[in-house]
């Protein structure tokens, strides 16, 4: 006690004479906590003194000006930092001579936490010397910010900035020490991973953590939660890990360094805290795993994460752990977050997000962040435009609010003058924000009540005299009603509106001509009728952005749908079924009057369509193209317009799928002969090679879906490639070679980009020998590989190979030796060999994982059911001639059922799963334009597939995804089953 008396009257004598040199009370002159704040200054100085009187004089002397602005600032308007300033008066000495005028960057945080861990020994003591860190420069950016003539008000983002960086550094060390604890008790994350032939490498994953929130966007507050997701580096595919530290499997490893991790930063003492830590914004939110992979991530914001959540990404960064690895993780979710043509479904979203936010503004007129026309809205308004225009505009992706409105007017998607509106509320609401946050570090933005708090809040922000709280109120309203009139014009609010508004972003010089604006005005009203009774409004708006962005101002398309009023609910039915179907209309808006000319027209015949490719490539002959450039592209406008007639007709149900794919496997064919014609042509041009192809003959044998008629959209076409001519030695390699460059020139034909895009990827694999072999393969030669070399899955092959273009006798030749071949004995044992070839597919091809499932080569897919009914072929086609014909693999299950080759149940079984896997198979390419034998799981568009196959939302999920996969399970268990019986 005496001790304590003794001090007392040490800083009462001290802060006498102190007084005698500098006076604190002018500082707080109007301030209506002035007592209050002078009692704290005194404190201040009396402390100070007794801990350095010769530095404290020397500040008094040299830095007054200085010294008021520090006690200004701790006392009155950040008291928050007060008591850590009092317990070490050290650094309100450093404060005052040091050069506050400017900000701290983030690399000068990082080498004082740096510092500060590396003289700190003990471990146990790294958490408290990081929360000294974070309130010693806590108290700097305090002193700034409340210091005018430092930070004016239009330079707040200095403040946000130094807050987000200060959190950034302290985050990383933090976990920097959690990493090594956590290496030092059980290992670094180092697994062994084993390849294939048993060799093992060693494997290090990379973990980051990610930023989000203000913390991300570099605008982070006094009191904020930080918003982190974790993620680790995902393991190589198809290669498994083993010997993990203490057999743990990355999740497992990382999960524990999550949880160290924050356990560092979330505990608090006598000396403060660090961050409270909101992991909210992941993947699931509070339900999903704490940690992800990168693949997980992508996966999630490829096909399942909201709008909202596609928007709090936008503002994502690595701010500790690997920066390369979590800058690659940020740079590879932003294809998924931002569409290169404007999302109708996206804004759509927006709207509902606009709709909660405005939820929250009830009841919340007190509150800056949340009330209308506060932080929130600003916030809103910036990146529901970022959403909409980013795809187009990199620029505008900025993480900052404050930099994306200065960017959105920049590009012209904001007048320039709603930019400084918004920036200038913006600034003002942050410094209020920050103002109230100074108090007590509590994390609130509610005003006070009328009365001293809030006469203390506007002195704080520079408002003084008798009328100073009024002056503030007025001027926080004048702001917050400008924010709200920008919130609540941000989107239109009718169908037809939503539509101009499409147009005049990819029209707009028709719309400034009085005539044309009015015709894009009834179709505009038109399609927003047609939109409404669509069956997918989202994707219909979506789709019809995409078109219309093919149109641009070719006012004559317009003009077309303006006079045929039929075509608009054709083509909008059309945008709201099928992704696909639509990317091939807004590739080439001029198909709208040929597909849709005779609603009644169906199928076309062989010659119906070999009499409209030549229509197609006589029209490009008029236009002045050559031979070649009008070969290309007619090709690939009849190909694309015959797709996209049988895809309306199959979406419709107005054809079977046997019909849809029997036709796509005619146009094929069409495409086949007139590129063989084309390639031919060109071939004959070199004088040496017309006469050897004049003496030969060539054929093109399809194989696999072409081969049986069982095409779908988007599929590659299988050929293999034969040919024959009279002569010996040096006649025989002529040939070779003019029938080498044939081919060659058939695949270019098909394959070579244009501004029409690419008819079909061939693929001639298949051909003897394959990638090993010739490209093309003499009939002899193919003869005798058959004979000599060939493998039982080479025989398997020929069951669906048929000729499909270029000379009859040859078909004829080959159609013989195919079927010799068939009809030879097996080899021993071919069940074994099938399924061997079958299991090696599944393992290399497949790589199926929890949430990815290959619908052709995985487990009891499409290659399950071809594998048995071949199987079947092989054995008894000798027997059963129908059998080796090359069909539908529904018909050859009704012969093997038939004939008592396989049992009712099994081939009922085969038959029913065959069916639903080619069902899902189209309507993953024509409903959301999507590969034809991936399923990804928690793809949140699988939900329109399975709506499309007639699938209804469970009453549990909400959704018809889940009866889909239940289904997708069930059939390929069954199939499975019966492959198991017969095969394994």
């Amino acid at each position: 006690m005496g001790d304590a008396l003794l001090m007392a009257a040490h800083l009462s004598i001290f802060g006498a004479a102190m007084r005698d040199r500098f006076d604190p009370e002018p500082l707080f002159a109007g301030c209506p906590e002035a007592p209050v704040a002078l009692g704290r200054a005194r404190e201040l100085l009396e402390r100070a003194e007794a801990h350095d009187p010769e530095r404290l004089a020397r500040c008094i002397a040299e830095r007054p000006e200085a010294l008021g602005a520090v006690l200004r600032g701790v006392a009155a308007v950040a008291p928050c930092v007060m008591r850590f300033v009092a317990a070490r008066p050290g650094v309100l000495l450093d404060l005052i001579e040091d050069d506050l005028t400017a900000p701290r960057s983030l690399e000068s945080y990082q080498a004082r936490v740096a510092a500060d861990l590396a003289a700190t020994a003990d471990p146990a003591e790294a958490g408290g010397a990081l929360r000294r860190t974070k309130y010693d420069e806590l108290a700097r950016i305090s002193v700034r910010e409340a210091t005018p003539s430092w930070v004016p008000e239009a330079r707040i983002g200095e403040t946000l900035a130094e807050l987000s960086h200060l959190a950034e550094a302290i985050l990383d060390g933090a976990l920097a020490l959690a990493a090594r604890q956590l290496e030092d008790e059980i290992g670094p994350p180092v697994w062994q991973a084993v390849a294939a032939d048993g060799e093992t490498r060693e494997v290090a994953l990379a973990f980051t953590v990610l930023g989000l929130g203000k913390l991300g966007g570099e605008e982070l507050n006094y009191s904020s939660d930080v918003d982190l997701v974790y993620v680790h580096e995902t393991p190589p595919p198809g290669v498994p890990l083993r010997g993990g530290p203490r057999d743990l499997s990355p999740q497992e490893y990382f999960t524990r360094l999550a949880r160290r991790f924050g356990a560092v930063v979330e505990d608090s003492s006598g000396d403060g805290f660090l961050y409270r830590i909101d992991l909210d914004l992941r993947p699931e939110g509070g339900q999903g795993a704490m940690v992800v992979s990168h693949a997980q991530l992508a996966d999630y914001y490829d096909g399942w994460a909201a709008s909202w959540e596609k928007s709090a990404f936008m503002k994502a960064r690595p701010i500790a752990g690997d920066p390369r690895f979590g800058w690659l993780v940020v740079r590879s979710i932003g294809p998924m977050i931002y569409q290169s043509s404007i999302d109708f479904g996206g804004v759509e979203s927006i709207r509902n997000m606009k709709a909660r936010v405005e939820e929250a503004h009830q009841g919340a007129d007190d509150d800056v962040k949340l009330g209308r026309g506060g932080i929130r809205d600003v916030e809103f308004v910036a990146q529901a435009l970022q959403l909409v225009h980013g795809g187009r505009a990199p620029q505008v992706r900025g993480r900052s609010a404050q930099g994306a409105l200065e960017a959105l007017g920049e590009i012209g998607a904001l007048p320039e003058s709603d930019v400084d509106e918004l920036l200038g509320a913006y600034r003002f609401l942050r410094r209020v924000e920050n103002r109230l946050q100074m108090v007590a570090e509590r994390q609130t933005h509610r005003l006070p009540e009328p009365g001293p708090q809030r006469e203390q809040l506007a002195w704080s922000l520079g408002f003084e005299g008798d009328d100073a709280v009024a002056r503030f109120d007025a001027k926080l309203t004048e702001h917050r009603i400008r924010v709200r009139t920008h919130f609540d014009a941000l989107f239109p609010d009718t169908p037809t509106d939503r539509i101009l508004e499409l147009f005049s972003r990819n029209a707009r010089g028709l719309l400034g001509h009085p005539q044309s604006r009015t015709m894009l005005e009834q179709l505009a009203e038109r399609f927003a009728g047609a939109v409404e009774q669509s069956a997918d409004p989202e994707r219909a708006l979506a789709n019809l952005d995409r078109f219309v962005t093919g149109l641009g101002e070719r006012a004559s398309y317009y003009g077309l749908l303006l006079d045929r009023p039929e075509l608009v609910p054709r083509l909008t039915h059309m945008f709201g079924a099928s992704r696909f179907l639509s990317a091939a209309f807004a590739a080439r808006p001029e198909l709208i009057a040929p597909v849709f000319e005779d609603p009644e027209h169906l199928l076309s015949t062989r010659d119906e369509l070999r009499a409209t490719h030549a229509e197609i490539l006589g029209r490009l002959g008029e236009r002045g193209y050559d031979d070649e450039e009008a070969g290309l592209a007619a090709l690939r406008l009849f190909q694309v317009r015959e797709l996209v007639n049988v895809g309306l007709l199959d979406l419709d149900e107005r054809i079977d799928a046997e019909q849809a794919e029997s036709a796509l496997t005619e146009i094929a064919e069409v495409c086949l002969e007139e590129a063989l014609g084309l390639a031919h042509r060109t071939v004959r041009r070199r004088a040496s090679a017309a006469p050897v192809l004049e003496r030969g003959a060539f054929l093109v044998v399809g194989l696999g879906k072409l081969g049986s008629r069982e095409l779908s959209y988007g599929s590659d076409l299988d050929v293999m490639f034969l040919w024959e001519a009279e002569g010996e030695g040096a006649a025989r390699a002529e040939a070779q070679d003019a029938y080498v460059r044939v081919a060659q020139k058939l695949g270019w034909a098909l394959q070579t980009p244009t501004a029409e895009g690419i008819c079909y990827e061939v693929d001639a694999r298949l051909r003897p020998s394959g990638n090993q072999g010739v490209l093309v393969t003499s009939f002899a030669a193919f003869e005798r590989y058959h004979e000599q070399s060939a493998a039982l899955w080479e025989r398997q092959a020929l069951l669906r190979a048929r000729p499909v273009a270029g000379s009859d006798a040859l078909a004829r030749a080959f159609t013989r030796a195919r079927d010799e071949i068939l009809r030879r004995p097996l080899p021993e044992d071919p069940r074994a060999e099938i399924h061997r070839i079958r299991q090696r597919m599944e393992v290399e091809l497949a790589q199926e994982a929890e949430s990815r499932r290959d619908l052709k080569t995985g487990r009891g897919g499409l290659l399950d059911v071809e594998t048995v009914v071949q199987c079947l072929q092989l054995e008894h086609g000798a027997s059963h001639p129908s059998l080796l014909e090359p069909r539908r693999i529904e018909a050859l299950l009704d012969d093997l059922e038939r004939s008592e080759l396989l049992g009712a149940a099994d081939a009922a079984t085969l038959r029913e799963g065959w069916a639903f896997l080619k069902r899902l198979s189209s309507r993953l390419r024509i409903v959301e334009n999507r590969s034809i034998n991936d399923l990804v799981l928690d793809r949140a568009d699988l939900d329109s597939v399975a709506r499309a196959m007639g699938y209804a939302a469970s009453a549990r999920s909400g959704t018809a995804r889940l009866p889909l996969l239940e289904a997708y399970r069930r059939h390929t268990e069954a199939i499975r089953q019966v492959y198991d019986r017969m095969l394994a």
